[in-house]
C-alpha cells in the first residue's frame, strides 16, 4: 500500500492508535496503543494475556483509528483501517520493527534493554510481544481540505 507523504506524514507525527477487535463472543473491543508505521505495516507492544492480544488468536481480523484531537469539525483528519494482526514471528521483521518503535519511543529502550527480553518476564512490562497490523484497506480523513474529504486505499495482492 504506498501511502501519500501527507498521510505518511501524518501517521510519523502521531502516536496512538485505537484498536477494535472481535470478542469471543463477538462484539467489538476497542484499544488504544502506541504504534510505529514502518513497511506498509503498523507495530504495537502488548502482553500476551491482555485481552486484544487474546481476541487476535482467535481473530485477526481488525479495524483501527489513528486522528488528532480537533475542536472543529473542520480540523478533524485521520485514518481509518481494517485489516488482519498478529503476533510478529520473523525475526529479520522483528528487529527491523522494534528498532522503528525504539526510534520513535526511546524510552522503552531504557525498558526493555534489548529485543530479546520480548517473550520474557520484564520487572516493568511483565511479558510483552511485539504485534503487527497489516491493513487490506485504509481511509484517510482530511476536512481541512472540504468537509467529508475522503481517499481510500487497498492494499493490492503483490504488496
Amino acid at each position: 500500500m504506498e501511502l501519500p507523504d501527507r498521510v505518511r506524514e501524518f501517521l510519523a507525527a502521531h502516536n496512538t492508535l485505537t484498536l477494535a477487535t472481535v470478542n469471543d463472543d463477538g462484539a467489538p473491543y476497542a484499544s488504544d496503543l502506541f504504534y510505529v508505521y514502518a513497511d506498509a505495516a503498523f507495530y504495537f507492544l502488548s502482553a500476551p494475556q491482555s485481552r486484544h492480544a487474546q481476541n487476535l488468536t482467535r481473530d485477526p481480523r481488525v479495524s483501527a483509528t489513528i486522528h488528532c484531537d480537533a475542536r472543529g469539525w473542520q480540523e478533524i483528519r485521520g485514518a481509518q483501517m481494517l485489516g488482519a494482526a498478529a503476533r510478529v514471528t520473523n525475526r529479520a521483521e522483528r528487529a527491523r520493527a522494534f528498532a522503528a518503535y525504539l526510534a520513535k519511543y526511546a524510552f522503552v529502550g531504557g525498558l526493555l534493554p534489548r529485543v530479546e527480553m520480548l517473550g520474557r518476564a520484564h520487572k516493568i512490562f511483565g511479558v510483552v510481544e511485539l504485534y503487527k497490523i497489516a491493513p487490506r484497506w485504509l481511509r484517510w480523513i482530511d476536512n481541512a481540505q472540504e468537509f467529508g474529504h475522503k481517499e481510500e486505499f487497498t492494499m493490492t495482492d503483490d504488496g
